[in-house]
């Protein structure tokens, strides 16, 4: 549907839920996807422990856990750990607007299974973690968080760089409130225009 109406260049799905869940969709060379960054966690880590934050849906699916099977020596411990409410944190935009409660909240959801399980390194396994990147680095100054965005940013350059972009152009699109979302990106620094989907 997507590339029959606005004929992107290419495709990013910037969400791990949907790349990993449909991962045969991914493999198109039009499409890329955003996956929990596990081979760099996986180098990083000092206590052979590192953490996967996540959605429900995925911390709960046979595709990531087919995913760390194929990306993880088993060596690695891997802790899933369910970060729904962080997200919705997110997508609420508290992040812009009240930061003391998303420390909070940081510290209640994530303190026990670091320190119980020695993670030393925690993977930001949805794009809306890395939003709140400053205050789990405040909370957690000794974890290592590791953003697939660099990694995504990489893939996008080597894939346009074979061919120039036509269009040129960035174009937003929500299913959500128009002038809610345009608003917080407004908060953001990104003045774009907003449409709706």
């Amino acid at each position: 549907m997507l590339e029959k109406k606005f004929k992107p260049d290419l495709i990013v799905v910037g969400s791990n839920t949907p790349s990993l869940l449909l991962k045969q969709i991914t493999k198109k060379s039009k499409i890329v996807g955003v996956f929990p960054p596990l081979k760099e966690a996986t180098k990083n880590t000092r206590s052979c422990t590192i953490a996967i934050l996540a959605t429900k849906s995925v911390i709960e699916s046979n595709a990531l856990k087919n995913y760390i099977k194929k990306n993880v020596p088993k060596k690695i411990k891997v802790i899933k750990i369910n970060t729904s409410l962080l997200v919705e944190l997110v997508e609420l935009g508290k992040f812009i607007y009240n930061k003391n409660l998303c420390k909070q909240k940081i510290k209640t959801i994530l303190s026990k299974p670091f320190l119980n399980n020695s993670v030393d390194v925690a993977t930001l396994s949805s794009t809306h973690l890395p939003f709140l990147l400053p205050m789990l680095k405040q909370v957690f100054p000794y974890i290592t968080f590791v953003d697939p965005a660099d990694i995504v940013a990489n893939q996008v350059s080597k894939t346009l760089n074979a061919k120039k972009s036509k269009a040129n152009s960035i174009r937003i699109f929500t299913s959500g409130n128009v002038g809610v979302f345009q608003k917080q990106l407004f908060k953001l620094g990104i003045k774009n225009k907003v449409r709706s989907l």
